[in-house]
């Protein structure tokens, strides 16, 4: 029996988040998500994923600064992340932290998002480089 993978969604769109926890939900997997940065922060001390899910662009503290905290801590840094924005390729490469993070692009491909987000739990890379999905 396959595993029921556990995923963090950080988002502050509340459409979004509605939207992407149905699919990943129907996808098999089990989602937790909130609307802010500092609320992730708080909730990821409890609630430990298989991989973080995070928008960039959150209201409070930016998606990147959410990044670095998760990866100073020692009960999340070795979780996998993925960032996720509108901005171009371009602009993000230069903004995200150092570590292993993947990125998607906005808007989001539901019909390939399950598969990757399995892809990036089973095959972690540790190497610190940074990845686009």
């Amino acid at each position: 029996m396959e595993k029921n993978y556990t995923i963090f969604y950080i988002d502050d769109n509340e459409d979004n988040r509605t939207l992407l926890e149905r699919f990943l939900s129907f996808e098999g997997f089990e989602v937790c998500s909130v609307g802010t940065g500092q609320e992730g922060l708080n909730k990821s001390k409890e609630f430990i994923p298989d991989v973080f899910l995070i928008d960039i662009n959150l209201p409070d503290i930016s998606g990147y600064e959410v990044i670095e905290i998760l990866n100073k801590r020692t009960e999340t840094q070795h979780i996998p992340k993925i960032a996720f924005s509108a901005m171009s390729d371009k602009k993000v490469r230069t903004l995200l932290p150092s570590g292993p993070i993947f990125f998607l692009p906005k808007p989001v491909d539901v019909d390939t998002l399950g598969d990757k987000i399995r892809d990036v739990i089973c095959h972690p890379d540790s190497s610190g480089k940074r990845f686009f999905l």
